[in-house]
């Protein structure tokens, strides 16, 4: 299966527009969101109308998090039917075959907000690396929130950036996050191969990464 993955969206429909294009040119099998969808909520219809358009199954973030778990009736009354069927069907976690998705470290819970808002930075010791993959015994583990490109197996943080695909050890365990839409990036794992390519929008007078 060829997963499309877009983390940290934030209202970003332009370049929600075209990582969506991307994605179809590729071919990908299902599209994931990552969670943090929410911005301002002055760009939610067209949001939530392009991932619904595309079938998208995501998680929710922290900025969702009013709108996609038990929301209030003020809210509903605030947004279109279309913008709080799409919200509401976002989860805290999901399985995608031997992938685990969650906005946050998976240790953390997505139904307490205060989790979902934890920001001490990304894993950078033996013992924050440790609990992430003591959460779940999925073979990878996907996040967002961070805005950056990292990944790691249980021994540490890889020497990987984003700049090239991350080709992935068969029966290696990995958390791998991915990079924001708001900046411009979006992902395609391929589960059969266990690589995960990194893109990036083209701008003007760039060549798109060739990753054959």
């Amino acid at each position: 299966m060829k997963l499309g993955l877009l983390a940290d969206i934030h209202e970003q429909v332009d370049a929600l527009r075209e990582a969506l294009d991307a994605l179809r040119r590729l071919a990908v099998d299902q599209i994931v969101v990552l969670g943090d969808l929410v911005a301002s909520g002055e760009r939610m219809e067209e949001t939530c109308r392009l991932l619904s358009e595309a079938g998208a199954i995501g998680v929710w973030g922290n900025h969702d998090f009013g709108l996609a778990w038990q929301p209030s009736d003020e809210l509903r009354g605030h947004y279109s039917p279309l913008v709080m069927r799409y919200m509401t069907s976002l989860r805290a976690r999901l399985e995608v075959g031997d992938c685990l998705v969650t906005h946050v470290e998976p240790w953390l819970n997505p139904y307490d907000v205060m989790d979902l808002w934890y920001f001490e930075g990304p894993p950078d010791t033996p013992e924050k690396i440790a609990r992430i993959f003591a959460a779940s015994p999925a073979r990878i583990l996907l996040g967002g929130h961070y805005h950056q490109w990292l990944a790691a197996t249980p021994a540490g943080i890889l020497p990987w950036d984003g700049s090239q695909p991350l080709r992935m050890t068969p029966g290696q365990r990995y958390f791998v996050v991915v990079h924001a839409v708001l900046h411009g990036y979006y992902a395609v794992l391929d589960t059969r191969s266990r690589e995960l390519f990194p893109y990036r929008l083209v701008l003007p007078c760039e060549e798109p990464p060739d990753f054959a």
